[in-house]
């Protein structure tokens, strides 16, 4: 049992040094998750993820996933861009 609790204070550690150095330690939990998301999305299917790829993926209500877009739009970490595919959605980018 030490060991096995060892090893979860050795990656939260290291989970804080990423997020220090990603400049997203001050991330509250939403904002944290939706941001796992997004980059989780994106990197397993090649291409930019749009909001209904977060309501789906993250967990959150679709209201939640709104409202933190709209934090990381306004503290300058993602942008939305109008799909050119589906003019209802919106694809989240990185800045």
């Amino acid at each position: 049992m030490k060991t096995f609790l060892s090893d979860i204070n050795d990656a939260l550690t290291m989970l804080g040094s990423l997020e220090n150095e990603l400049a997203i330690k001050d991330f509250k939990a939403n904002e944290k998750k939706v941001f796992y998301t997004i980059v989780t999305h994106q990197e397993s299917s090649g291409h930019p993820c749009n909001i209904s790829d977060v309501v789906e993926n993250s967990g959150l209500s679709r209201s939640s996933v709104y409202k933190t877009l709209k934090k990381l739009v306004s503290g300058n970490i993602i942008e939305l861009e109008q799909s050119r595919d589906d003019k209802r959605e919106f694809l989240i980018k990185f800045c």
